[in-house]
């Protein structure tokens, strides 16, 4: 078993197709099948169900490639912390969730260190990958926030994972939306107005569950939603369409924030739930710089409400 059969059945996994796997790997479809089908008989599983519209994963090959990702990201991580010269790099990695602040906080923290030493990384994902990086120590922090809705499955999961969960702030409840839309002249917005528009949302995958999503009230159901996987297509999309997302208001300062507006969301009973707070999850002891990083969080959050 290699880390190449391993790399190639995880492309396998993401395409969905062994000719589209075959051809973003430079190798040919036959060359591919045959290295598939060696991982299966010397891992002594199924790991794919081969159909005429493509392969998808069984459950055991769903497992199977859960632990192989973990083998290949820790080979990664030595690959970036040796340079072949004997000289131990340092690495510092970040997974977060898509706030601005995150960023501003990562930037100066990373300023007061040599960046000859270091690797490092921040990671806009998904909120199963943050905890995912965090406990297989691809990243030493994690930043992600908690409500009543999702707040029991989540610590749940950060006991299982061996995870520290500390809270960063309290925050009200905001409408992030375009300078144009239709409310950005209101001082407060209601909920049953501005559920009129379309909500977009960041895309957690396939089958994740309600408490994985990355907006408050993101389990509700909607009549019309949108999902996106970066910023600059939720930015985009907000404009084009009127659309908006609900947020902590933590993303002053983000670049372009002129041309979009965020406004309290008015305290109704009308609301799922009236509570939420972004904090941070780690491992193990925090490093020097994994130090650094949480003052300058601290410091560059949004204020206490």
């Amino acid at each position: 078993m290699t880390l190449q059969q391993l790399r190639y059945a995880m492309v396998v996994a993401q395409t969905g197709s062994m000719n589209k796997a075959a051809e973003s790997l430079f190798i040919s479809q036959p060359t591919l099948t045959n290295t598939i089908r060696g991982l299966e008989e010397e891992s002594g599983i199924t790991i794919f169900n081969r159909t005429n519209k493509g392969v998808n994963l069984t459950g055991e090959g769903s497992d199977f490639l859960f632990y192989a990702k973990k083998v290949c990201d820790q080979y990664d991580q030595l690959i970036w912390r040796y340079d072949g010269k004997g000289n131990t790099r340092k690495i510092f990695s970040v997974s977060t969730q898509h706030y601005s602040f995150v960023c501003e906080a990562f930037s100066d923290t990373v300023k007061n260190y040599d960046a000859s030493t270091y690797h490092f990384s921040i990671l806009e994902t998904t909120t199963s990958k943050i905890i995912e990086d965090v406990s297989s120590s691809v990243s030493e922090i994690g930043v992600l926030f908690l409500s009543d809705f999702n707040k029991e499955a989540l610590k749940k999961l950060f006991v299982d994972n061996a995870l520290t969960y500390k809270k960063i702030v309290s925050c009200r409840f905001y409408v992030y939306l375009g300078k144009n839309h239709p409310l950005a002249d209101r001082d407060i917005i209601d909920y049953e107005d501005i559920t009129k528009y379309p909500l977009l949302t960041y895309e957690q995958g396939k089958d994740s569950p309600l408490y994985m999503a990355e907006e408050i009230f993101g389990e509700q159901d909607y009549p019309y939603t949108i999902k996106v996987s970066d910023r600059a297509s939720m930015l985009q999309i907000m404009n084009k369409l009127d659309g908006f997302t609900f947020c902590s208001g933590a993303v002053r300062g983000a670049v372009g924030w002129s041309d979009y507006k965020v406004i309290p969301l008015r305290e109704s009973a009308h609301l799922p739930y009236s509570s939420m707070e972004i904090g941070y999850i780690h491992k193990d002891g925090l490093s020097e710089i994994g130090k650094r990083f949480v003052e300058e969080l601290y410091k560059a959050a949004p204020s206490e409400e």
